[in-house]
C-alpha cells in the first residue's frame, strides 16, 4: 500500500518524467532512506537516473559517520554519491543568523549546486506529512497568511517531495517491513530548536483532540495552496476596473474602486500592484501591506509612503505606485519609544525596554542567549543619547561593530558580514542622536556594549513579519 500511494503521488503531481535525472537528498535519517529506496525501486519504471547527495553540517561529532553511512548505502544500490562538509555553526556566526535557518540555506545551495553540476532536472526531498504539519504550526505561531499556511507544495520548481502525503509513522513502518537501516540524529530531541518543540510538545497535545491531526493540518495546507488559484482568478477579473494606467515601473489604481472592496481583497490588490511595479515581492511583508492600506484609506496622516523599492502616493482619486531605486528604498525614519513600534518600511516590530543590570540577559530569556538570537540585544542605556529613531541606511553611514572597537563604513561592514544585497535595503538601523546603536538582526554597536560600570540596561528586540512570499523549507 505504501509504495502504491508513493507512486500515485509521483504520477499525480507529475514529479518525475521519463529521462529525468533526480538528485536525492539523503541525510541518513529514516525519511530520506525510505525516499531513496522507494525511488530506487521505481527508478526503472520511471525511467530516471538517481544521484545521492549528502551535506555534513558539522554540527555533531557523529556527522562524519552519517556521511560514510550514506555513501555506503548509495554504493549498495549502485548509485553515485556526492558528499560535502560545511561548518554551519561558523557560517551562522558570520551571518548572525539562526543555526536552523543557516543549515537550511546551506543545504539548498549544496543541492542546487549538485543538480547543476550533474545536469539534474529534479531534486527529491524527504519531507513527510508530519514535516508539513510542523511547518504550518510554526508559521501560524509567527503570524502568517494563506500563502504561509500553504507551506510546502509537492512540487516547487525542480524540488519534489514524494513523501509529503505519508505520515512519519507510515514511513517508519515501511522501513521496518523492508529492513531499511537508518541513523538517528540526536539533535532531533534537542528542545532548543523550535521545530523539535513543536514535534515533541505541540503536536502530541493536539493529537489528544484529534488522533489524525497531522493529516488534518496537511489537508488545510493543501486547501490554502489552492487559494493562490482563487486569488489569481479574482485579480484577473478585478484588475481592468481598478487600474487606471500601468507602465514599466508604475501602476495607478482607482482609489474609489479600491475602497469598495472588502479589506482582505484590498490587501490582495495592493500586493499585486507592488509586485507589478517592482517585479517581485522580495522584502515586503504584511506590515508593508497594512501601511499601504492605511495610506489608501486616508487613515494615515500623510499622502506618501516609501517602502522597499516602491513609493506610494495618493491623490483624491488615485493611488499611484512608482518603482524606486535601491537607495530610495532606504529613505524612511520612525521615532521609537519604550514598548512595541511597528516599522512598516522594514517589515519589523521593535520592542524596547529598560532592565536592571544583571548578567546581560533579561529574566525569561536565559534559554535564548543573544549569541543565538540576532533579534535580541542588550545595551548600556547610559551610553545612548535618547530619543531613538529607526531608519533605513543612508549613503555615508558609519558603524562601530561590536568587537571591532572602531567605526567603519556601514557598506563595508555589511559586505564583510555577508549580509545579502537584497536584505540590506530593508535593514532597520536603530540610531540615537549621534550614532547607529543597533542594526536590527545583524549587530550591536561597540559604543553601547555592556561595561562593568553599566547600571541601566536597554533591551532591544525585533520581530520579523512573515513574508507574503516565503520559500519552502528544504
Amino acid at each position: 500500500m505504501f509504495l502504491e500511494r508513493f507512486r500515485d503521488g509521483v504520477d499525480r503531481h507529475h514529479m518525475i518524467e521519463r529521462g529525468d535525472c533526480v538528485v536525492v537528498a539523503v541525510s541518513g535519517g529514516v525519511d530520506s532512506m525510505v525516499l531513496l529506496h522507494a525511488l530506487h525501486e521505481f527508478g526503472g519504471d520511471l525511467g530516471c537516473d538517481l544521484i545521492v547527495a549528502h551535506l555534513d553540517h558539522g554540527l555533531r561529532p557523529s556527522s562524519a559517520d552519517d556521511a560514510q553511512f550514506v555513501a555506503r548505502a548509495a554504493a549498495s544500490l549502485g548509485l553515485s554519491c556526492v558528499c560535502e562538509r560545511m561548518d554551519v555553526m561558523a557560517l551562522a556566526k558570520v551571518r548572525r543568523s539562526g543555526i536552523e535557518e543557516t543549515a537550511r540555506e546551506a543545504r539548498r545551495a549544496f543541492l542546487s549546486r549538485v543538480a547543476d553540476t550533474q545536469s539534474a532536472t529534479r531534486i527529491a526531498l524527504g519531507h513527510t506529512a508530519d514535516d508539513q504539519a510542523e511547518t504550518v504550526l510554526f508559521r501560524l505561531a509567527r503570524g502568517t497568511g494563506w500563502k504561509g499556511i500553504g507551506a510546502m507544495a509537492p512540487t516547487s520548481g525542480r524540488l519534489i517531495r514524494p513523501l509529503l502525503s505519508a505520515t512519519r509513522s507510515e514511513v517508519r513502518q515501511f522501513a521496518a517491513e523492508r529492513g531499511i537501516v537508518w541513523r538517528e540524529d540526536e539533535t532531533n530531541a534537542d528542545l532548543r530548536f523550535t521545530r523539535n518543540r513543536i514535534r515533541e510538545r505541540v503536536l502530541p497535545e493536539l493529537a489528544i483532540l484529534n488522533p489524525d491531526v497531522v493529516r488534518a493540518i496537511s489537508r488545510a495546507a493543501e486547501l490554502a495552496r489552492g487559494s493562490a488559484d482563487v486569488e489569481r482568478c479574482l485579480l484577473d477579473r478585478l484588475w481592468p476596473d481598478l487600474c487606471f494606467a500601468e507602465a514599466a515601473g508604475s501602476v495607478r489604481l482607482s482609489r474609489a474602486a479600491l475602497a469598495d472592496l472588502p479589506y482582505a481583497v484590498q490587501a490582495v490588490v495592493l500586493r499585486e500592484a507592488m509586485r507589478r511595479t517592482r517585479g517581485d515581492l522580495q522584502g515586503l511583508g504584511q506590515a508593508h501591506i497594512a501601511a499601504a492600506q492605511r495610506l489608501a484609506s486616508g487613515a494615515a496622516d500623510r499622502r506618501r509612503l516609501d517602502l522597499p523599492r516602491v513609493r506610494i502616493a495618493t491623490s483624491p482619486t488615485t493611488v499611484e505606485f512608482l518603482g524606486g531605486r535601491r537607495d530610495e528604498a532606504c529613505d524612511w525614519a520612525t521615532s521609537l519609544t519604550l514598548g512595541r513600534t511597528t516599522l512598516g518600511e522594514a517589515g519589523l516590530i521593535v520592542d524596547l525596554a529598560f532592565s536592571p543590570r544583571g548578567d546581560g540577559v533579561p529574566p525569561g530569556d536565559s534559554a535564548s542567549p543573544r549569541g543565538e538570537n540576532p533579534w535580541m540585544e542588550v545595551a548600556d542605556a547610559d551610553c545612548i543619547r535618547f530619543p531613538l529613531v529607526a531608519r533605513g541606511r543612508r549613503a555615508g553611514d558609519r558603524f562601530a561593530p561590536l568587537g571591532l572597537g572602531k567605526e567603519v563604513r556601514l557598506k563595508s561592514f555589511l559586505i564583510n558580514a555577508h549580509v545579502p544585497r537584497e536584505r540590506r535595503d530593508r535593514l532597520a538601523l536603530v540610531c540615537d542622536q549621534d550614532k547607529v546603536v543597533w542594526i536590527a538582526g545583524v549587530r550591536l554597536s561597540d559604543a553601547v556594549k555592556l561595561r562593568d560600570s553599566t547600571e541601566r540596561v536597554l533591551v532591544l528586540r525585533a520581530e520579523e513579519v512573515e513574508p507574503w512570499e516565503s520559500s519552502s523549507s528544504c
